[in-house]
């Protein structure tokens, strides 16, 4: 068997101390104000989820930028498998992985993972490859995704990783850089999905067995899309170099089945523009944000443990670009997240720092 990277079963991604870049308001023709797309702790995974992936050859997908549209009618198609989602105690091995709340079970290969308002964590993953299992730990957590998330956000993510090996133990780690680098619409075989976020990067991983030794790149782009609960569509290339031999390459693409946007209405889940200032903030919080008039809008700041320390509602009562204020002076100094909700289900969130 060959170990590496590409034995995890786990997509490589950045973590911990990413700095976003908040997001402006855009105005459009329609009577909704469409914005820069934000991904947030409410689009994790849940337990009951599960994602139908249709998987095909890889692609590269390199334009970047504002309001662009992917053309990726002419990827293949074929059945999709299912990627179903489930408490991690439910699961087999959970009791090996006691951070993990959630499990994304493939089968032979389970993710192990738990998110909170910082982001979503890969925590371990349980892989069966022929006679040998591999319990892979992750001894510095890797963030699957930073929340909140929209375009400009940056971040960089060292992480770390051990497992047992005909009797040894292998130590292993990485190093990724991602940004979320366009937004706009992706047009798949079945349909055209809008208000998409792109996110792209480059995982530099190495790791050493007895007498073998691995560095691998892996370039990634996915993309996500508020109110769907994992990646849209991924695609990974792989490059790998046993003992500094010329490395080999692979990679491929996977993307959700039609059937899990039925019902997903495109207007209603376009996020909400959403801007604080001043930030940091010491008593008042001025916010504007872009939307329709004749909404009740439910404005929320939470803590870095997610938890809700202050709300209000408003009625926005002309199209356009709204206010609010929100008095944080009795807050701790500390990092918070605002989330913008509308009665339409659209949100915008930013990140707030209370001094």
């Amino acid at each position: 068997m060959e170990a590496g990277v590409d034995t995890f079963g786990f997509h490589p991604f950045p973590r911990k101390n990413m700095k976003a870049i908040l997001l402006s308001a855009a105005m459009a023709t329609s009577a909704i104000l469409v914005a820069q797309p934000v991904i947030d702790q409410v689009d994790a995974p849940q337990e009951g989820d599960v994602f139908p992936y249709i998987a095909t050859g890889y692609v590269p997908v390199t334009e970047s930028g504002a309001n662009v549209v992917w053309d990726l009618s002419g990827i293949g198609t074929g059945a999709a498998t299912n990627l179903p989602c489930e408490a991690a105690s439910a699961t087999a091995y959970g009791n090996q992985y006691p951070s993990a709340t959630l499990a994304l079970d493939a089968g032979n290969v389970i993710t192990y993972i738990r998110a909170d308002a910082t982001g979503l964590y890969a925590v371990g993953v349980y892989k069966q490859v022929g006679a040998q299992a591999l319990q892979i730990h992750m001894t510095d957590e890797q963030l699957m995704l930073p929340y909140p998330c929209t375009y400009g956000t940056q971040f960089s993510d060292p992480y770390t990783y051990s497992y047992s090996y005909t009797g040894g133990t292998v130590n292993g780690g990485g190093h990724g850089v991602y940004v979320a680098d366009g937004f706009g619409s992706l047009i798949l075989p079945f349909d055209t999905i809008h208000n998409v976020l792109k996110l792209s990067g480059t995982d530099t991983v190495s790791e050493a067995i007895p007498g073998t030794s691995y560095v691998t790149a892996i370039d990634q782009v996915y993309f996500y899309k508020p109110g769907v609960h994992y990646y849209v569509l991924a695609a990974t290339h792989l490059s790998q170099s046993v003992n500094g031999a010329p490395p080999q390459q692979g990679g491929g693409i996977s993307y959700l089945a039609e059937s899990m946007f039925a019902g997903i209405h495109e207007d209603r889940a376009q996020a909400i523009g959403v801007e604080a200032w001043p930030n940091p903030a010491r008593d008042v919080v001025n916010v504007t944000f872009g939307l329709a008039g004749g909404h009740h809008v439910q404005l929320e700041l939470f803590d870095g443990l997610g938890r809700r320390v202050s709300g209000m509602r408003k009625i926005t009562t002309v199209a356009g670009i709204q206010q609010a204020g929100m008095d944080v002076h009795d807050l701790p100094a500390g990092i918070y997240f605002l989330q913008v909700t509308d009665d339409h289900g659209q949100q915008g969130s930013c990140r707030i720092v209370v001094q």
